[in-house]
């Protein structure tokens, strides 16, 4: 067990420290970033129009069609949002439409639990499997593309995030994790022993 807590640690240390170098020198998560042309009065108008204060808001709105009254009604409004929707213009977006408390201690402290956990639970599977060092690399290394797939493709299926930004932030998962399976490794997980 003590090896288990002792690489799990030592592997959050190793894919924080590459998500913290990903994030901030690599700038290839910022290069998806795009401005809106005026700013302030963008800002203005979303803080004019928020409706229920900081939370996820859609435009179009995707209010439900089961509101409406008779069939006709729900097939006339279902038929405006499918428009809406084509024709664009189309958000997904999280607003916060005032001041916010923003502490990157705080945040830096969560990210880093956040990535222990993720770490110390990797580790509990890792430790079950008879596998050679380079195959526990692999098996981690899978374990972030896994989270990739069922955490970011899903945005570019639905929300429509571009391709680019997928691509990158599965491959940071992936390379995250490869880091992470190659300290991980180290301590955990069985060298696989021949039987008669």
């Amino acid at each position: 067990m003590g090896k288990i807590i002792l690489g799990a640690f030592l592997a959050a240390i190793a894919v924080f420290a590459w998500e913290a170098v990903s994030w901030t020198a690599l700038g290839w998560h910022e290069n998806g970033f795009r401005e809106f042309r005026d700013e302030s009065t963008v800002a203005e108008v979303i803080k004019a129009n928020v409706t229920s204060g900081h939370g996820l808001y859609m435009l179009p709105s995707m209010e439900p069609a089961s509101k409406m009254a008779t069939v006709e009604e729900k097939k006339a409004h279902e038929a405006k949002q499918a428009k809406a929707m084509q024709d664009g213009p189309y958000v997904y977006a999280i607003i916060r439409p005032g001041k916010g408390e923003i502490s990157m201690g705080t945040n830096m402290i969560l990210s880093f639990v956040r990535t222990l956990i993720c770490a110390l639970l990797i580790a509990a599977l890792l430790s079950q499997a008879a596998l050679f060092y380079p195959a526990r690399i692999a098996f981690v290394a899978a374990a972030g593309l896994f989270a990739g797939l069922t955490s970011d493709l899903p945005m570019w299926i639905w929300m429509e995030q571009p391709a680019r930004d997928t691509i990158v932030n599965i491959a940071d998962h992936v390379i995250a994790w490869i880091i992470g399976g190659a300290v991980l490794g180290i301590f955990v997980g069985k060298d696989p022993v021949a039987e008669r």
